[in-house]
């Protein structure tokens, strides 16, 4: 059954697509691993830049910790410190990322499929000066699907951001959110896995801001343990290439 719970070692993080499972009461994930993103072709409307400066982000390093709260709840934590080398001129910088909090709670658990709610809000924590952040909050709800095909799962997220506009006081851009993943067993210990995900708007005041990432992850997993390494491409407003790797554990 996908009862939220009863998964024994899930695969989300580095996903971006999140699973509708959440973890049992009193266990927990811990994951910390290390990234690299090349940002390509800046996109501007009107003069005003939408995505970060041309150059190489790092993040040194992104951690994220889950714990299992309730019978179908679940708290998280995401954290990301970033150095980044400009294309060109100006000088590397290296300061805190986004802070982002997390509350995700099952409503649906059936033989084969699974739903959940989840909750998130942005702290921010990094410097717009810097170029690592917004200097914004952003408060984000999402609705999870998950349907076990066989061996495999196919993980569906839709929702709404509500992003703060760093270029005009109070005001914000309401986007949709997206994502959909496919993971599984390949052979042994190795899983993976490939998805797409990003968000498309605004809806509300502010500017256009739409991206997709393609994503695909491979895994080693052991009991308790498990290390992944992640490769991604971004288009539309979000041109950029990079990876991901790192190592999860939970009990």
């Amino acid at each position: 059954m996908l009862l939220p719970g009863t998964t024994p070692l899930r695969a989300e993080w580095p996903y971006l697509t999140e699973e509708a499972s959440t973890l049992a009461p009193g266990r927990y994930s811990l994951s910390a691993g290390v990234g690299r993103t090349v940002q390509q072709r800046a996109a501007r409307e009107a003069g005003v830049l939408l995505s970060p400066r041309e150059g190489t982000l790092w993040a040194l390093p992104e951690l994220e910790g889950t714990l299992g709260v309730g019978r179908r709840a679940e708290v998280s934590i995401h954290y990301q410190a970033l150095y980044f080398e400009p294309e060109g001129s100006g000088g590397s910088r290296y300061g805190s990322g986004d802070l982002r909090l997390w509350t995700k709670l099952g409503v649906v658990a059936g033989e084969t499929h699974g739903g959940a709610l989840r909750f998130g809000f942005k702290v921010p924590s990094a410097s717009d000066a810097d170029g690592l952040g917004t200097d914004e909050a952003d408060v984000y709800l999402q609705a999870l699907w998950d349907v076990a095909l066989g061996p495999a799962l196919l993980s569906a997220n839709g929702g709404l951001a509500i992003l703060g506009d760093p270029a005009r006081n109070r005001s914000q851009d309401d986007v949709l959110t997206w994502g959909a993943a496919l993971r599984g067993p390949l052979w042994r210990g190795l899983r993976g896995g490939g998805e797409a995900a990003g968000q498309s708007g605004p809806f509300g005041v502010g500017r256009k801001r739409d991206f997709f990432t393609l994503g695909a992850v491979l895994g080693w997993h052991a009991p308790g343990w498990r290390i992944d390494l992640a490769g991604r491409r971004g288009l539309g407003d979000a041109r950029n290439w990079g990876w991901l790797a790192g190592f999860t554990h939970e009990r």
